[in-house]
């Protein structure tokens, strides 16, 4: 009987030790937002990922921050590309390792002109040629009159931003539209991921199912693709199960119809207006909030 009972004790004992280290292990997501006093901190020797969306609308321009070094993914309208500049320049950032363009909308590349004035950009990405649109020889001028160096990436390059690994998908067909063709990029920090969506539709949603290994479609964040106009591919969404949805967009109306469809779904969202939305990783938990803009 009393064998009997000290195993049970142990038994017990390492339950007990099990539910602690269970207890334990940090969130994969604050969400200050939606709980703007929520509690956690992260170990003050720990590298964190930083990835803050400007205040742009409807248009696309991330700022991805790690390692000491900082990257731009697309850069928004002409007559917003100051919006992106007031945040560089908020940060004390100088420099951008890279300007990476998912495809060249106006929407997402013509806001180049006013960063090349303001910062140092060490190389300017595309993966579209040089004439694909209207927009692309206004671009390649401004390079060449502020001598950023230009390279044309392709499908599965690997591009790294501190400790973060950027992998690029070009899977769409040639005959399809331009939003279609969108460069996807799956970020990676420690066991977090984020996928960067372009301008995506759901053709090439469909396609990244077929060609994609899916547990590199199971994502954390999910930058929700062409400004959340069109409602996903329940099936793809399903796939990549994301934790929080990151819409470039307000609130409004043209984008009540995706929030609906989320909220349905049971998947927190945060729009890029107002403010700035921020997301932060030590590669264990991502906490994400809204960043106030400093005044003029």
């Amino acid at each position: 009987m009393k064998k009997f009972v000290t195993v049970l004790l142990i038994l017990l004992s390492l339950s007990a030790a099990a539910l602690g280290e269970s207890a334990a292990e940090p969130p994969v997501l604050v969400d200050r937002i939606a709980d703007p006093g929520a509690a956690f901190s992260f170990a003050e020797d720990a590298e964190l990922l930083q990835i803050i969306f400007p205040n742009v609308w409807d248009e696309d321009a991330e700022l991805i921050l790690c390692g000491g070094e900082a990257m731009l993914i697309d850069c928004a309208k002409e007559q917003h590309g100051n919006r992106v500049v007031a945040l560089l320049k908020q940060l004390g950032i100088t420099e951008l390792k890279y300007v990476i363009n998912s495809h060249p909308h106006n929407d997402h590349i013509l806001g180049l002109k006013s960063i090349a004035k303001a910062v140092k950009i060490d190389e300017l990405l595309f993966c579209f040629p040089e004439k694909e649109t209207k927009h692309m020889p206004v671009a390649l001028k401004t390079a060449d009159q502020y001598g950023i160096p230009v390279r044309w990436y392709a499908d599965e390059e690997r591009f790294q931003i501190g400790g973060a690994v950027i992998d690029v998908w070009l899977k769409g067909d040639d005959n399809w539209t331009l939003n279609e063709r969108s460069a996807q990029m799956r970020l990676q920090f420690g066991e977090r991921t984020m996928l960067f969506t372009g301008d995506m539709m759901q053709k090439t949603q469909k396609r990244l199912m077929e060609v994609i290994d899916p547990w590199l479609l199971d994502i954390d964040i999910f930058k929700y693709p062409h400004h959340g106009l069109s409602l996903p591919d329940d099936d793809f969404l399903a796939t990549i199960s994301p934790e929080y949805v990151i819409i470039t967009n307000t609130a409004g109306d043209r984008t009540k119809k995706v929030r609906n469809y989320l909220t349905k779904q049971q998947i927190p969202w945060a729009t890029t207006v107002p403010g700035y939305v921020s997301l932060t990783t030590d590669g264990k938990t991502w906490v994400i909030e809204r960043i106030e803009m400093a005044s003029n």
